[in-house]
């Protein structure tokens, strides 16, 4: 985040900001489509919920129908071995008499004895029928409780019925049972009537899935067989399924009585764009609201704080650059950036002025010391000049040789002050050249001598180097090659001075070395070979090799002739700029 942008900052922290509202209006939308799921599902648990009621209601009101049978007397007595006619008439009429109210919703009322023979009915051509094959007699002999068997069709009436029987005991023992068969369409409709408000809708089916009636739109949105069964089976009371008819539905499933049939609530479960919009309408509301929002921010960082920064920007790195122009503030700048643009120019224009004066400063300081180079020059030219003439008046040799090495040194500072005021820096001189300049002066002022002139060979670097290393070089190469030029290079075929310089490491090597002779005459007291040990110009030699921090050895060449080695550490770079300020 460091290196991220204003602008990406600000859209960073505005998407912070909207996350708990996205997400509390995310969760709020899933919230609330779980709960119409949930309440989808309800509805259907609710519809199959009141079928299995109204089934529960049938069973007891058929259950209460039986117990009015078999307690009756005429049919206890019909069930008798020992029944006679009018005994059976007296039951099939009572049997008859309680199924007047119901006659479509029953197909028979049977008494049976405990052979499985059929005594007396309600319908006089069910007299003599062998039920003992029935499982629900099978079930109520066994049980010697209420008995409700599975669907199957009459023997008595046409028609699909659930056998219901409730046993006959006498003195703990099966005595017989009353039989009953409700019709299974007739049970459907009533388990689907009333139809349920809205969409949902009832179906009875069986175990293996097999729709047997119920509401119209139930049967129709009922899943594959295969797919209800499996639900039966699984005893997964709930679940949402596409139906047969290609729609989504809840469905949730009850048993009834007997384990046989099911009856099965459907509730159309909208999964369409329309009805995802209207769980999740708020939610995308507030996401596109967001969207919008943060795009306008980053538009609007851009235009208001990214373009006038840059701008801003631009117009510093001009000044910066010394580019002179002016920042102007366009008219949809807003006012804060306004101030700065306004200060920024403020700020560029005192900037500039400041310059200005600093440049003239410089440029009055380097007149300066460029005239002051130039005066020191000349007075060490006059004193040259003095020092010539006062040499003409010598007659001594010896004494005219002493002026003519002051003159020498008075000439080499000379130099040194003229290459300080002709460069563009004033404290640092060219070495190469300021060594090639000094050595042909100190030639050109040695007129008068009889002797071969030597050629020079001058191999210095190319380097810019302060009045505090040029002028101990410059004096030790003056004495060094004074002293060579008074050397005799009769007889010797190319006579030569000379000078290099050269880096070694973290040092320079200074060599002055000839190939004349010592001429003949008696040595300085306490010289050495060639002359040279104890002599002024040796001790001033070794003293300005002293002050560059570095050492100084003098000998003789094999071949004839006189080396002087000046080694120093390598001065520290300097530069142009660093050197005017």
């Amino acid at each position: 985040m460091p290196h991220w942008s204003l602008r990406t900052k600000l859209v960073m922290v505005a998407v912070l900001a909207l996350l708990p509202v996205l997400f509390l209006s995310g969760w709020r939308a899933w919230h609330d489509s779980r709960q119409t799921q949930v309440r989808r599902a309800d509805a259907a648990s609710a519809v199959a919920e009141g079928a299995a009621s109204r089934h529960r209601e049938l069973v007891e009101g058929s259950r209460r129908l039986l117990i009015a049978a078999c307690t009756d007397d005429a049919v206890r007595a019909a069930l008798e071995s020992a029944a006679t006619a009018a005994d059976v008439e007296r039951c099939e009429g009572y049997l008859a008499q309680l199924l007047q109210r119901f006659p479509s919703d029953y197909s028979a009322l049977v008494g049976i004895d405990d052979k499985g023979v059929a005594r007396c009915a309600s319908s006089p051509s069910a007299r003599g029928m062998n039920f003992s094959d029935r499982e629900v007699f099978k079930t109520a002999r066994q049980s010697h409780n209420f008995t409700i068997g599975s669907y199957i069709a009459s023997r008595i009436t046409p028609r699909t019925v659930v056998p219901m029987a409730l046993p006959i005991m006498l003195d703990g023992q099966f005595h017989g049972m009353c039989a009953l068969g409700l019709s299974l369409r007739s049970m459907a409709e009533q388990l689907a009537s009333p139809q349920s408000a809205g969409s949902a809708g009832v179906a009875l089916v069986d175990r293996d899935g097999a729709p047997l009636g119920g509401d119209p739109r139930a049967t129709a949105a009922l899943p594959v067989p295969s797919r209800l069964s499996a639900a039966i089976a699984a005893r997964q009371f709930t679940f949402a399924d596409y139906g047969q008819n290609g729609a989504t539905y809840d469905f949730a499933v009850r048993p009834l009585a007997g384990g046989t049939l099911f009856v099965i609530g459907a509730i159309p479960a909208d999964r369409s764009l329309g009805m995802l919009l209207a769980d999740w309408w708020e939610f995308a509301l507030i996401a596109v609201a967001s969207a919008v929002l943060l795009a306008a921010l980053w538009l609007g960082a851009d235009r208001w704080c990214v373009q006038p920064l840059r701008r801003i920007q631009e117009f510093a790195g001009r000044v910066a650059r010394g580019e002179a122009g002016a920042l102007e503030a366009p008219p949809g700048w807003a006012p804060e950036m306004t101030s700065v643009g306004a200060r920024v120019s403020e700020m560029a224009a005192a900037i500039a002025s400041r310059e200005q004066e600093l440049k003239a400063g410089l440029e009055q300081r380097d007149h300066m010391l460029r005239e002051i180079h130039h005066r020191v020059k000349n007075n060490l030219q006059m004193i040259s000049s003095l020092l010539n003439l006062q040499a003409g008046e010598i007659r001594s040799p010896r004494i005219r040789r002493f002026f003519g090495d002051a003159q020498n040194r008075v000439l080499t500072l000379s130099i040194l002050h003229r290459h300080l005021y002709e460069r563009s820096s004033w404290s640092l001189v060219d070495f190469q050249q300021f060594i090639s300049d000094l050595v042909r002066q100190i030639s050109v002022a040695r007129p008068g001598i009889e002797r071969p002139q030597p050629r020079y060979t001058i191999r210095a670097p190319i380097m810019a180097v302060g009045p505090d290393l040029a002028i101990p070089v410059g004096l030790i190469v003056t004495e060094a090659v004074g002293r060579a030029l008074n050397h005799d290079f009769t007889g010797v075929a190319v006579p030569e001075i000379r000078i290099e310089a050269h880096e070694k490491g973290e040092e320079v090597e200074l060599v002055i070395e000839d190939n004349g002779f010592e001429p003949p005459g008696p040595a300085p007291v306490g010289a050495g070979p060639g002359g040279t040990r104890g002599s002024f110009g040796l001790t001033l030699i070794r003293g300005l090799a002293m002050q560059l921090g570095g050492e100084v050895a003098i000998g003789e060449r094999p071949a004839g002739g006189t080396r002087v080695v000046v080694t120093f550490p390598m001065p520290r770079d300097e530069t142009e700029g660093g050197a005017d300020g």
